[in-house]
């Protein structure tokens, strides 16, 4: 989550991802400026001043702000500067109002004036912060770079640090935590203002949240709450706030998140941020799921749901469905139940999507990078052998020497522990074939055999699917009850698995706790099923026997020689590519690969899809 402020516009991505159409009647006036009937005209001096005043106000007093802008835009003698510093400021509003469409063309159209330095470097932050509320990726990302090459020409600190601010949400918004921990560096290490230490110490406790490096007893909590609230900077101490008790449900504290976040329901709802009050009401609902408090829970995420009532930002609108689904599902509501369930998925989907669009768009970027960074690279290659030619030439000679000295005792060498490596590598070869944990194929033994299978099956004209799965949380086994009850979960996964093969079908451990089926004569359909077959026995293993108790499943993707061809690194791709859809969606399911997106999702039962 991300939240509009003070520290012009880089803080202002929260409210803008999240706002609704309750933040718009903050701002009726701002629209409709030829409604003015009476224009008190106001001298060059006042009208800098009220400027002023309305950059002091813009986070502070919404409403002293909006009547300010609506007194500025009726005065007919504005100067060229201030003309550009008020349509900057308009589209600040319509930044804070969730209008980004009008705040972008207002940006672009200041963009192409003459203006000063610092105030087209707000504008091209600003344009930052668009690019994050409406999730152009690839946009902000042009931004960035451009306002990377303007950033030292910015004698403003404030706006210097609210740049790098702006850089630090959009990374944070792209889930690229590391990277907003880089910008964050970057600015410990200076002077910052109450109202930018206030943002910072939030936004590296955001990250540090997502990156799981936080715990309870962490004093940054408080102390960043305190800086925020002494800075007058109510959103983002209320965001801290929000990821306290989220660490405690992370912890299975349900009953003190609700202890510490129920006494500020009431001023989050001041704030008049209704994604912030959202996301609280999510959490609170969330709580009392947890403390068996439906009635409560039900009051919560219907609360939620009212703020956010045109979905305006899908993460809230997807936790807030969920929830309104667990809680009609536990209270035997199914046709309630089912209707939230289709709203959520939908919801979900489109996150999904936008997921993707981020992850695209910063590949695409680093991509670039590269391509520049290679480009280079091959420049200072060619004039360092332009550079070594006449070295090399003259070191010719003795070169010729060495190779054929170093050829002879190669050669030697090779004759003398070929015979004994070609014994050796025999029974390695022997010994290699089967992975001595599960009892499978290994990875190199399973791509000679699938290899085989493929160029039957193709000749054949014969169908042949692929499955991949990997289990869920593994490593959290490993880690909590020890690398022998992880050996364990493996061994019994496989094995219940087995139960379902086909004698010609092929199963291999790809690594860890990856696997793979290789199912000839086997169509696409059949092959889901044998997936949901071993998904639903993974589910089943009954954990004890191991000595320890806890939750063992499975994600899996499946796709055909039909989909994706007989060549064995594509089907293996497209298979792990469904898996990882699958990890995304939740976990303990089955996709199947599809080269198109389909318009409606076509499921089994809920535990698995069809993307």
């Amino acid at each position: 989550m991300k939240f509009i402020s003070m520290t012009s516009y880089c803080l202002c991505i929260y409210s803008c991802v999240m706002l609704t159409s309750f933040a718009l009647s903050l701002f009726p006036q701002i629209t409709h400026a030829n409604e003015v009937t009476e224009v008190r005209v106001l001298s060059a001096k006042n009208i800098s001043d009220k400027l002023k005043l309305a950059e002091k106000h813009k986070r502070t007093n919404p409403t002293k702000f909006n009547e300010l802008i609506y007194e500025l835009q009726g005065q007919p003698n504005l100067k060229n500067e201030q003309k550009q510093h008020l349509n900057f400021l308009i589209a600040f509003s319509f930044i804070y109002s969730g209008q980004f469409d009008k705040a972008a063309s207002k940006l672009r159209a200041l963009q192409k004036e003459k203006l000063n330095k610092l105030l087209r470097y707000r504008v091209n932050y600003s344009l930052i912060v668009v690019a994050t509320a409406t999730k152009n990726w690839s946009e902000g990302l042009k931004h960035i770079a451009i306002n990377n090459e303007i950033l030292q020409y910015i004698d403003d600190i404030e706006q210097y640090q609210n740049g790098l601010l702006s850089v630090i949400v959009f990374y944070s918004q792209m889930r690229q935590y590391q990277l907003a921990l880089k910008y964050i560096d970057k600015l410990s290490n200076q002077t910052l203002s109450p109202t930018n230490t206030c943002a910072l110490k939030q936004l590296n406790l955001e990250a540090r949240f997502n990156l799981k490096e936080l715990k309870l007893n962490d004093t940054n909590f408080n102390d960043a709450i305190d800086d925020c609230i002494n800075a007058n900077f109510l959103i983002p101490a209320h965001i801290v706030r929000l990821h306290k008790a989220k660490l405690y449900l992370r912890n299975d504290m349900p009953q003190e998140a609700l202890e510490f976040l129920l006494g500020h329901l009431n001023d989050a709802k001041a704030t008049q941020y209704p994604m912030l009050i959202a996301e609280m009401h999510n959490v609170l609902a969330r709580s009392f799921i947890k403390i068996n408090d439906l009635e409560s829970a039900k009051s919560q995420a219907q609360a939620a749901l009212a703020v956010n009532s045109n979905v305006s930002n899908l993460l809230q609108g997807v936790d807030t469905y969920l929830l309104l689904y667990e809680i009609a599902k536990a209270e035997n509501s199914p046709t309630l139940a089912l209707e939230y369930y289709e709203k959520y998925a939908e919801i979900e989907r489109a996150n999904l999507e936008g997921e993707k669009a981020k992850h695209l768009a910063f590949q695409l970027a680093q991509h670039k990078t590269a391509e520049q960074e290679t480009q280079i690279a091959l420049l200072n290659e060619k004039n360092a052998l332009l550079e070594t030619k006449q070295a090399l030439s003259e070191a010719e000679v003795t070169n010729t020497r060495l190779f054929i000295t170093v050829l002879i005792i190669s050669l030697l060498l090779f004759t003398f522990w070929g015979g004994r490596l070609y014994k050796a590598h025999k029974r390695i070869k022997e010994l290699a074939e089967f992975d001595s944990l599960t009892g499978i194929f290994n990875r190199g033994h399973f791509t000679q055999v699938a290899t085989s299978a493929l160029n039957y099956c193709e000749s054949a004209k014969q169908e042949l699917s692929v499955i991949i799965f990997d289990l869920d949380h593994f490593k959290s086994v490993n880690d909590t009850y020890g690398h022998a009850t992880g050996d364990w979960a493996l061994i019994e996964a496989i094995s219940v698995c087995k139960d379902f093969g086909r004698q010609n079908d092929i199963f291999a451990r790809l690594g860890g706790e990856e696997f793979c089926i290789l199912l000839p004569s086997c169509d696409i359909r059949t092959a889901a099923l044998r997936a949901e077959q071993c998904r639903q026995a993974i589910e089943g293993i009954v954990t004890e026997a191991s000595g320890h108790d806890f939750k063992l499943t499975a994600s899996f993707g499946v796709t055909d020689a039909k989909t994706s061809g007989f060549v064995l690194e594509k089907l293996l791709a497209d298979a792990d590519s469904a898996a990882y859809e699958s990890k995304h969606a939740g976990r303990n399911r089955i996709t199947v690969f599809t080269i198109e997106e389909k318009p409606e999702q076509k499921q089994l039962d809920s535990s698995w899809s069809i993307t």
